[in-house]
């Protein structure tokens, strides 16, 4: 790719971060203060994605720590390689069918981004969480998302707070849970990833629990394990004779290491290292054919956070990711903010069909509300999937996607409140001086910046 570089502007100018009380403002004002001396030295430098950037704590440099915190709590990049700029802008996501390809059954999986602890995901906040998004995304014959959370019910909830300074140990409740599945009235997840950088906040004993009350909720996980064997057994769920693979892995365990000897706890690979090791990943994929998968999905936990396109090394792993492990589907998270989608063609290196592979490098975060802006952008992807036969062959691809682009509107003023309002339509409700009475002004200004940065870098022709 070339290294001529792209400023991305917006014409609906809103803050990066945006705290929602005093003391909040209080620790911005002095952040922003202590992250200008920086701006002053490296400001240029840091307006670009740092090349190869892993950003993995164990392996980061206090000036790699510092570089995360000016992105987050000063600016993040600005500039971004023009030839990723149109490789992004110029995808059509449309997934043509073989010829003679005869459709014997299609499911629809939605896919939502990171579960995490926030302070305001409580029920008194979140009575009307879903009731605009919730039909779309739980009627799915099968639901996902990535639990980024151990929950540990013998230890308290531990709420991210406003601002967070220091390092923090995640882990969630039943109460949290229930809100992150819509319950009571949607059905919740039928599978979550486990594998994230937060999977060990609480221990080995905080993987076992984790898994225990998933079983106890019966909601399939992948990604962490018990034992070896486990690890091995990644669920494959089927719906109408179609059969899914879900394997989860994450590039980082924060500043934990896996004990040795019991590496099956997470599937952790430095995956967003330059040529990184993908061998083990390669027999997961492998193992999945062998046990009748149809279509490999992967959730990968992995790139770089607060950026609006993907660096370019995270671009290239995935490429490689398809071509040498045969992956159908990649699901990105970290990131936090949402990243672009694509459509990459490909040779499946074990039943040398020639696939036409999806990703999506960011699902941003979900179920959680961050004072960094972008965070509360949230796409919510339904993939349509089909199964039949083509010369005699089984055959399973994507045939289409649908995103619902989602705000995550918590209220700026008076009594917490969260909601999940579809975008498009609240931006026609405002274009038609129609602004719901519990939005702000503050709010559709906050709305009309979203929505840009929606249509300008992660919408890609559909069509």
């Amino acid at each position: 790719m070339c290294n001529q570089f792209q400023k991305i502007s917006f014409q609906n100018h809103f803050p990066q971060i945006l705290p929602y009380s005093f003391r909040g403002k209080l620790w911005l004002g002095l952040l922003k203060a202590f992250f200008s001396f920086f701006h002053l030295r490296k400001g240029k430098k840091w307006q670009k994605p740092l090349a190869d950037f892993e950003e993995n704590p164990p392996f980061c440099t206090r000036e790699d720590i510092f570089y995360l915190g000016y992105k987050y709590y000063f600016q993040s990049p600005l500039y971004f390689p023009e030839s990723i700029i149109k490789h992004f802008a110029e995808q059509k996501l449309n997934f043509p069918l073989p010829e003679n390809f005869v459709i014997q059954s299609e499911i629809t999986l939605s896919a939502g981004g990171d579960l995490m602890p926030y302070a305001w995901i409580q029920k008194p906040y979140t009575q009307h969480l879903w009731d605009e998004v919730g039909e779309f995304f739980f009627s799915s014959d099968i639901v996902f998302a990535n639990l980024e959370t151990p929950i540990h019910l013998q230890r308290p909830a531990s709420h991210v707070p406003e601002v967070m300074v220091t390092d923090m140990l995640f882990n969630a409740n039943a109460e949290m849970f229930e809100i992150f599945s819509g319950k009571p009235h949607f059905k919740g997840f039928d599978v979550l990833s486990t594998a994230n950088n937060h999977s060990l906040d609480m221990g080995e004993e905080g993987i076992f629990e984790t898994i225990q009350f998933l079983e106890s909720q019966k909601v399939a996980f992948t990604g962490t394990a018990r034992n070896s064997q486990e690890r091995n057994q990644f669920p494959i769920l089927e719906r109408k004779g179609i059969k899914i693979a879900f394997i989860a892995y994450t590039y980082s365990l924060n500043r934990e290491i896996l004990p040795s000897g019991k590496e099956y706890l997470v599937n952790y690979e430095r995956l967003n290292f330059p040529n990184c090791n993908m061998e083990r990943l390669r027999k997961d994929v492998e193992n999945a054919h062998k046990r009748g998968a149809d279509i490999v999905v992967l959730s990968l936990h992995t790139g770089n956070a607060y950026q609006m396109y993907p660096s370019e090394h995270t671009i290239q792993i995935y490429h490689r990711i398809f071509k040498e492990c045969g992956v159908d589907i990649i699901l990105g998270s970290h990131p936090h903010n949402p990243q672009p989608m694509e459509k990459y063609e490909f040779l499946c290196p074990f039943t040398k069909q020639k696939k036409q592979g999806f990703a999506i490098y960011s699902l941003a975060d979900f179920v959680a509300y961050d004072i960094f802006v972008w965070d509360r952008l949230i796409p919510l992807l339904k993939l349509h999937i089909i199964k039949g036969m083509c010369e005699g062959k089984s055959y399973t691809q994507i045939s289409r996607i649908e995103v619902l682009p989602t705000y995550l509107w918590g209220s700026k003023k008076g009594k917490k409140e969260l909601r999940f309002l579809n975008l498009e339509n609240l931006i026609h409700q405002i274009q038609k001086n129609k602004v719901p009475a519990f939005m702000s002004k503050i709010c559709v200004r906050e709305a009309l910046h979203l929505y840009e940065f929606w249509q300008k870098i992660f919408v890609p022709n559909l069509s």
